[in-house]
Formats: C-alpha cells, sequence, structure tokens
C-alpha cells in the first residue's frame, strides 16, 4: 500500500496527466456538442420502418450485393428495428450500426452506451501513456536506484505500479463514463436514463433488456482484460528501452490493429489483439470463454516476461 501510494503521488504530480484530462474533456464536449447542433427532428418511428425495409431488402439479397458491412450486423439492426416498430419505441435502440438512409435522433442514454466506441482511444491513450512512464521515468531519471535501495523486492515494486495503473484504469473509466453522463444529460435530457439497454442476443435470436447501469458495469468490467495487457504491454517495452514515444506509438498501433476486422482469419484469430476486447462479444455467438481464455494465457505470458526482464534489468549504468 505504501509502494502504491507513492506511485499515485508521483502520478498526480506529473503536469501531463491534467493536460490529457483538459484534452479528454474537450473532445468530448466539443463531440457531444457537435451531434446536438447537428440532431434533427424527425418522426422516429416513420425512421424506423424506412430503416427496416431497407435493411430487410439487403438481407435478401446480401449474396447478390456487393456489400460490405458484416451481415450479422445487419441482422442485429433489423431485428432491433422490428422490435421498435412493433413497440412503438420513440427513441434511438441501435447501438452498432445504423441505415445511413434511416437516421434516428440521438439521446443521452444511447450517448452513453457508446461512450467506449465513441472515445475508447482516449482511455487507451491515458493508460498507455502512464503505463509507459510510470517504469521508463525511473530509469531515466535515476530515481529505481533510489526505490531499490528501499526494503521492497522488484516483484513488490512491479506488482504495485501493476495496481496502481489498473486503479487508475478504472478511474478514468468512471470519469470518462459520469462526465458522459453528466454532459448528455444536460444536452438531451437526464429522462432516457431511466430506459433499459436493449440489445439482440445472437445466441437466444431474441430481444434482451437490461438496466442500464448494469449494462455499463458488464461492459467496463469486459474492457479490462485489453487495458490490462495494453498496460503490461507497455511497462514491458518500457523496461526494455526507455522509450516512451516509441512504447505509446507502437502500444496505440497494436490496439489500431485490433479493430481491423479484415485481418481476422483463422490463424489471426488466435492472437491476443484480437481476443482482448471481451466487450466485442458480448451478445454474440461467438464464445466469450474462448477469447477470455486467450487473453488471459496472453496476460501470463506477457506478465511473465515483464517480470523477468523488470527483475533480471542492470541498473548499473541507467
Amino acid at each position: 500500500m505504501k509502494l502504491m501510494r507513492n506511485e499515485f503521488i508521483k502520478i498526480f504530480k506529473n503536469k501531463n496527466i491534467y493536460i490529457l484530462l483538459i484534452i479528454s474533456i474537450t473532445l468530448i464536449t466539443c463531440y457531444n456538442l457537435f451531434l446536438k447542433l447537428t440532431n434533427s427532428d424527425i418522426d422516429i418511428q416513420t425512421q424506423y420502418k424506412r430503416a427496416y425495409n431497407g435493411d430487410k431488402i439487403i438481407l435478401e439479397n446480401y449474396n447478390q450485393l456487393n456489400i460490405k458491412e458484416n451481415c450479422e450486423e445487419i441482422i442485429e439492426r433489423t431485428k432491433l428495428e422490428e422490435y421498435a416498430i412493433q413497440n412503438n419505441i420513440q427513441y434511438n435502440i441501435l447501438l452498432n450500426s445504423e441505415n445511413s438512409n434511416a437516421l434516428l435522433p440521438l439521446d443521452a442514454r444511447n450517448l452513453l452506451m457508446k461512450v467506449f466506441n465513441n472515445f475508447d482511444i482516449i482511455i487507451i491513450f491515458i493508460i498507455v501513456f502512464l503505463s509507459s512512464v510510470i517504469i521508463a521515468e525511473e530509469y531515466t531519471n535515476g530515481t529505481i536506484k533510489t526505490l531499490l535501495t528501499k526494503p521492497h523486492s522488484r516483484i513488490q515494486i512491479l506488482f504495485s505500479k501493476i495496481l496502481t495503473i489498473m486503479l487508475i484504469a478504472l478511474l478514468t473509466l468512471f470519469f470518462i463514463c459520469f462526465f458522459q453522463y453528466l454532459l448528455g444529460g444536460l444536452l438531451y435530457g437526464f429522462d432516457s436514463y431511466t430506459l433499459e439497454a436493449i440489445r439482440y442476443n445472437e445466441i437466444t435470436q431474441e430481444i434482451e433488456t437490461m438496466h442500464l447501469g448494469n449494462y455499463m458495469i458488464l461492459v467496463i468490467f469486459s474492457k479490462m482484460p485489453m487495458y490490462l495487457i495494453l498496460s503490461i504491454f507497455s511497462m514491458l517495452f518500457g523496461t526494455i528501452t526507455n522509450n516512451i514515444a516509441l512504447n505509446i506509438l507502437i502500444s496505440l498501433v497494436l490496439y489500431i490493429i485490433s479493430n481491423i476486422e479484415i485481418l481476422m482469419n483463422n490463424i489471426s484469430k488466435y492472437i491476443f489483439i484480437f481476443n482482448w476486447d471481451i466487450s466485442k462479444y458480448l451478445f454474440t455467438s461467438e464464445s466469450i470463454i474462448q477469447h477470455l481464455a486467450i487473453a488471459c494465457i496472453s496476460l501470463f505470458l506477457i506478465g511473465t516476461l515483464l517480470f523477468i526482464i523488470f527483475k533480471n534489468k542492470d541498473i548499473i549504468n541507467e
């Protein structure tokens, strides 16, 4: 706990973290204001019917049409559009995609559910930045020598740094979610937060509803394997090279690659970067256990390598 307290003090003394938070708040605010200004007041049921009729034709002729969009996404969207029409829903329940020919108005609840789709890169950058500097700066500034003179093993020191980054990651997640909750409520009204989260379950092929708060907690914790692996990978690279800028660049490139669906094939599907974001597989027909197992194995291997290198790294010439 003493080691973690010292890590928190060092992090919150770093001016860059406050700059990142200010930039994050500015980006989120600008994005929400832009959507508010461009959001039109339209008859949502008319738009649902237009979208449903169009998507139904696309599904019926999917093999004949040259469509880049994933068939599963269209099926999910069509089921949600049909559900909205049958239940006369007056708000936007689409999440992963929308028919470009039938735009639906936004609300605070919808934007909160999309907070990770829109701002995950901000969270990733903050985590990667802190993970890159938390070890690399110890060697660059020479403070690692002082730290190792204390009655703590290297394993304890490293473990305290990992726990600190994970706590910071959780704080960042809840901060961004809360800020989006507050900003969305101020711009669109807080009434929509009383509505449930509605998703299409590919396994049961049925529409499922869930309390909005429970849904957000589920998504947050399903994101944690990705944040943890990225954090430990950044620490590993920082321990090896001490090059913070290159470390951040490589980590961000890995994250970007992990979101390129065309790279997924029978071989790449076993690579950890295509399995670490468990939230992608919620409510889908794919096995979450398989993706979670690959993520855990990768986390163990990368973590073990980090512990070995950090424990044996020579600091005489640092």
